[in-house]
């Protein structure tokens, strides 16, 4: 996992991928929002990630001063403004959050003077709410009626992201790779053993080999880097920790398949180094088989840009 990524805690394990893929590779949320707004930015556009402090007095002026984090808050291309969360639960409540979060976002970053009209000028954010777990209940917005003292009314409309709504050909297809850490919880209701078709071990293994070759594809097409390809590794097996923290044999058959594509780049250089090595060292190879096994490490000492000294 890279550096800048965040560590995740289990009590807030989900939204906490969702953090950490934003922390350290942000053009993941492209995709997101070429599907949720029909906005499409290209590799290489400036993202600015934003603070996501905000005051609970209003909450509760009576209670002592505090604050809340809301999930995401970026700015893309010094244009765009955008407000992510991520919730498990299907919360009637969320809605009036989302405007709470919305309004004093707008206050903090899009508030502007209009010297035409002598007047001040407040640009909402676009926000959606990421729901990583199936709920057949979940309305694609989630939607307040809002009454303003003049009598005027408004509809503030949220859309929703419903993540196992989606098959692992659509989020290939739409490159909705954010989403591969979280399809594992559509496994979560057939581990209960009573069940007419309970999880089998090969069908989790297939499944996690599904999602692999999706990862190497977008690798493949140059969606995604060789690191990143490990990160999302690694927050998939932080996922399966979870959902499988019940179930050893499940948990450590995604282990076994995952694990061999573990590596951390200061192990991978020096197990590349001392495979290089070692080859040099063996007398006994054949000529023309040790000249190709050495172009072979040397090609792959260059695609990980680690420098070899003679």
């Amino acid at each position: 996992m890279t550096e800048n990524m965040v560590v995740l805690d289990n009590s807030k394990l989900w939204d906490g991928i969702l953090k950490a893929i934003v922390d350290a590779m942000p053009e993941q949320l492209f995709p997101l929002f070429r599907e949720v707004y029909g906005k499409s930015y290209p590799k290489g556009t400036p993202i600015t990630l934003l603070a996501t402090e905000s005051s609970t007095y209003r909450d509760d002026p009576n209670a002592p001063p505090g604050s809340r984090l809301s999930d995401i808050a970026l700015l893309v291309n010094g244009t765009d403004y955008y407000h992510l969360e991520c919730q498990m639960r299907n919360d009637k409540e969320m809605v009036i959050r989302m405007i709470a979060y919305d309004l004093h976002f707008a206050m903090q970053y899009t508030t502007r003077e209009d010297k035409t009209n002598d007047r001040l000028t407040m640009h909402f954010p676009h926000s959606a709410v990421i729901y990583p777990a199936k709920n057949e209940h979940l309305p694609e917005f989630l939607s307040c009626r809002i009454i303003f003292q003049d009598g005027s009314e408004h509809i503030y409309r949220i859309p929703t992201v419903r993540i196992q709504a989606y098959s692992l050909e659509e989020i290939h297809q739409k490159h909705l790779t954010l989403f591969l850490p979280y399809v594992l919880l559509r496994l979560r209701p057939r581990l209960n053993s009573k069940r007419k078709f309970p999880l089998t071990r090969n069908e989790l293994t297939d499944f996690i080999r599904k999602v692999i070759l999706i990862l190497e594809d977008e690798v493949k097409q140059g969606y995604l880097t060789d690191r990143e390809f490990d990160d999302y590794i690694s927050l998939i097996r932080h996922a399966a920790e979870k959902i499988f923290e019940k179930h050893a044999q499940f948990r450590k058959e995604v282990d076994r398949v995952t694990k061999p594509l573990i590596e951390l780049p200061s192990v991978r250089e020096k197990r590349l180094l001392a495979e290089k090595d070692a080859v040099i060292a063996d007398k006994d190879a054949m000529l023309a088989d040790k000249d190709a096994e050495i172009a072979r490490m040397q090609a792959l000492l260059e695609k990980y840009h680690i420098p070899v000294t003679s």
